[in-house]
């Protein structure tokens, strides 16, 4: 196991959920802020994501671990300018290949809170859908509590009200609409009216998500898809972070040789539920997977990636062990591989401190607050400015992965581990 030392950025923004432009359709939005191309990092470097091809046109087969560092088109990403592109381009192949439709920014965001009630009005084009939410208990900390999360003591619970994935697929004219996107979506509409209601008495620097298990993928997909400044994701096991390529390299190839478990292979696209605690995690959109999930090797990103767009923001992310015959359906090894791959983009970005990664050795959902103490202390920092708090870590256990930590970068990477991005 290992934990590196701490470190200061002032890396600015927090970043977005959706892509921005487009109608939502998480096609092949578009966006005139930062992007694709890359033209050197200049100050005239501007963002035009790609229009992606159908899954069909996905042709180039790569075993590795795509590199986060490199835009759809081959050119690099150097500056922490261009990854804010690199993150919407990462969200948009995610949208388009695996979760469907993802709404984007409303034209208008207005609201109102009184009290612990906030009250908001979305406009898109000629659209107009009234939503509300609601913020209860005491504390600074505004968190999202899905079943199983890991939160401050004290902390705020915010609900939604009623009703809001059908006004949001009303105001963006979808037919379907992923329930964790929603929640994203939904973080992202109440942070905006706290921020033009300072006086409100809720913090939205303070705000947050959790769960576990099936909301384990909740949280990570509604994290991924808003800019919740804290996300907190415990062993979200496939179809949530569980690295897509290793888990068919267990499953389906030569890696079958080397896993450990008697009663089962790690859970992974092809065998997904349909439903479930804070489900179902992909919509029609990974049909084509589902059915053939050796083409995993055709998508041009994995959920290392997908992970990664969490980055400058606050993450802890836990799993549980995955040794001999531990928890095998769980697939905490590839849900291992994904954290280790995504942190260097927090640390290309100079915030590795912002990133936390640890596996535990519990029941399921069921670790001690001795075994969670990186939330804690990732709390101190996200929420009371506390640069001492322990949270640049990845704690991987030698005997809870079914290959090698050695072994992960020899097989899995061809990319530099290491980039710095000015």
């Amino acid at each position: 196991m290992s934990s590196g030392a701490s470190a200061t950025s002032g890396v600015a923004g927090t970043g977005g959920g959706a892509p921005t432009g487009g109608t939502g359709t998480g096609g092949s939005p578009t966006s005139g802020a930062s992007g694709t191309g890359g033209n050197g990092g200049g100050g005239d470097f501007t963002c035009t994501l790609p229009t992606l091809p159908e899954p069909s046109g996905l042709t180039e087969v790569n075993e590795k671990l795509p590199d986060p560092f490199t835009f759809f088109n081959g050119t690099k990403v150097t500056t922490k300018e261009q990854w804010e592109c690199r993150r919407k381009e990462i969200l948009a192949m995610a949208a388009k290949y695996l979760y469907g439709p993802v709404p984007s920014e409303p034209d208008e965001v207005t609201g109102t809170v009184s009290g612990g009630t906030v009250s908001i009005t979305a406009k898109v084009g000629d659209k107009t859908e009234t939503f509300s939410a609601s913020i209860s208990g005491s504390g600074s900390v505004i968190a999202l509590k899905l079943s199983g999360g890991i939160f401050p003591s004290g902390s705020k619970t915010l609900s939604f009200g009623s009703g809001f994935e059908g006004k949001i697929r009303n105001l963006f004219g979808l037919s379907e609409l992923n329930t964790n996107i929603a929640n994203g979506w939904m973080i992202d509409r109440v942070m905006d009216v706290l921020e033009q209601n300072p006086g409100s008495g809720h913090d939205p620097t303070k705000v947050m998500v959790s769960g576990c298990s099936g909301c384990g993928k909740g949280a990570y997909l509604a994290g991924v898809f808003s800019r919740a400044p804290v996300v907190v994701i415990v062993e979200s096991g496939g179809g949530g972070v569980a690295n897509l390529r290793q888990a068919e390299w267990f499953r389906h190839g030569e890696g079958g040789s080397v896993w450990q478990c008697s009663d089962a292979k790690p859970q992974s696209i092809d065998n997904l539920e349909d439903s479930g605690i804070c489900g179902p995690w992909v919509t029609s959109a990974a049909r084509w997977l589902r059915s053939d999930p050796s083409k995993v090797y055709n998508l041009p990103f994995d959920t290392h990636m997908i992970l990664a767009t969490i980055a400058p923001r606050h993450l802890v992310h836990f799993t549980n062990a995955n040794g001999r015959n531990a928890w095998c359906h769980l697939g905490g090894t590839c849900e291992a591989l994904s954290a280790w791959a995504a942190k260097p983009v927090w640390k290309a970005l100079g915030v590795p401190e912002r990133m936390g990664f640890q596996m535990y050795s519990a029941n399921h959902c069921g670790a001690s607050g001795s075994q969670t103490a990186l939330a804690g202390e990732m709390f101190k920092r996200a929420f009371e400015g506390n640069t001492s708090a322990n949270t640049d870590v990845m704690s991987i256990l030698d005997n809870g992965v079914q290959q090698p930590v050695s072994e992960w970068k020899d097989m899995w990477i061809d990319w530099d581990m290491d980039t710095v991005l000015q």
